[in-house]
């Protein structure tokens, strides 16, 4: 999501004129009245909720739990308001354990369970509730709910591994400049102390050392501090939903980890877009859930190109080059579309793409970490050469004159 989620309230009729009311996560009023409308409401009024506030989306391994244990009830037949009142009582307090009891009482009203989630939208992972809906329509919501549940256990696994691979190429970063940060702060000052009690020339290397040595220490702290300030405001980004738009923009573009984050979106796209398929979505509107469902803006284009020339009638692997999704993808999904198999095809394509982007993830620490090491060796060799020149001359000039 592109912004934080808030909460708004309305009151809306149903398409046989019954009077609706309650609230709807959306980012904006404009999208909470696009899915209003949607479920096919027509909206009275709608406006933010009394003390509405940022609402945090349960994911991770909560999010798997939860959906496990909605797995669960829907194949054990029980109905599905009651057992939701027991996962909210599991919850005990927060705002999702509250989300999920309003979801039961919706369903109660009658709602379904598709349309109880899409309203609470921005406390679940994009696009959950038209996956749900999918599942309740084929009648394989089970089936649905545990397929997410893979889903996002292989996600999570992907971004652990790939923090794994950055953090430690990080950490000798950070660690080679605090190194040269204490060198030019603290020893190369009395160094300089000693060498200017000598009056006598130095090597070029060492005058260069003590000359620059606070611009040494400048350019450290800034290196290191730059790191740091990234990392924290990642995860501020990250907290509030807006880590999405600068992906797109410059870290899908970095080298080495640009590659395994565009394979990563396409393997979870083809992935979304499967089991929208199998809960029994026309393609494009499996392809905009996918879509919605990983978040990325340059995918969400792609996508839309690829939706509207299914729904002109047109082939997709004849479109123009587009910007994430690559030609391989849009002939396999033809393809497949006209002989049967698509999910299947999806499958495999999403099971490809998810490979390379962990062997993506493997040459980060490969590539990195030696370079690293090999600029924690020059820089400390440099400043020990630097240093203890001075005095092998020194050496070398008394025991000429000891002989």
């Amino acid at each position: 999501m592109s912004s934080i989620p808030l909460t708004f309230s309305y009151r809306a009729q149903s398409v046989d004129g019954q009077p609706l009311s309650g609230t709807i996560d959306a980012d904006t009023a404009d999208q909470a009245r696009e899915r209003l409308e949607s479920l096919r409401l027509r909206v009275i009024d709608l406006a933010p909720a009394a003390g509405s506030a940022a609402t945090k989306a349960l994911k991770g391994e909560d999010f798997v739990t939860f959906n496990q244990q909605l797995a669960q009830l829907a194949a054990t037949g029980l109905p599905l308001e009651q057992g939701l009142r027991l996962i909210a009582q599991d919850m005990r307090q927060g705002k999702v354990a509250a989300t999920v009891r309003q979801i039961a009482d919706d369903l109660e009203k009658g709602e379904s369970l598709g349309q109880a989630f899409e309203k609470h939208a921005g406390q679940f992972p994009p696009a959950y509730g038209r996956l749900i809906q999918a599942g309740v329509q084929t009648n394989n919501l089970s089936g649905m709910l545990l397929n997410l549940s893979e889903y996002q256990r292989t996600l999570g696994r992907l971004r652990s591994a790939l923090w794994r691979a950055v953090a430690y190429p990080v950490t000798v970063f950070i660690a080679i400049c605090v190194l040269v940060a204490f060198l030019g702060a603290w020893v190369l000052p009395q160094f300089k102390s000693i060498f200017e009690m000598w009056h006598t020339k130095l090597p070029w290397i060492t005058e260069f050392l003590i000359n620059n040595c606070e611009a040494l220490v400048v350019l450290a702290v800034i290196a290191g501090g730059l790191m740091i300030v990234a990392l924290v405001v990642w995860q501020i980004l990250k907290a509030t939903g807006r880590h999405q738009a600068v992906g797109d923009a410059v870290v899908l573009r970095l080298p080495l980890i640009g590659p395994v984050l565009r394979r990563s979106a396409i393997s979870r796209w083809c992935d979304a877009v499967r089991l929208g398929v199998i809960g029994g979505m026309d393609l494009p509107a499996a392809m905009r859930t996918g879509a919605d469902a990983i978040g990325s803006a340059r995918l969400r284009r792609d996508t839309e190109k690829l939706a509207a020339a299914l729904e002109l009638g047109r082939a997709i692997d004849s479109q123009e080059r587009l910007s994430l999704i690559p030609g391989t993808v849009t002939a396999s999904i033809e393809l497949s579309s006209r002989q049967g198999g698509l999910p299947q095809t999806l499958a495999t394509l999403s099971q490809m793409y998810q490979q390379q982007a962990q062997a993506k993830v493997s040459l980060i620490p490969v590539v990195l970490t030696p370079l690293l090491l090999a600029m924690l060796t020059v820089t400390v060799g440099f400043i020990i050469l630097a240093l203890f020149l001075p005095f092998t001359r020194m050496l070398d000039a008394l025991t000429w004159k000891w002989w």
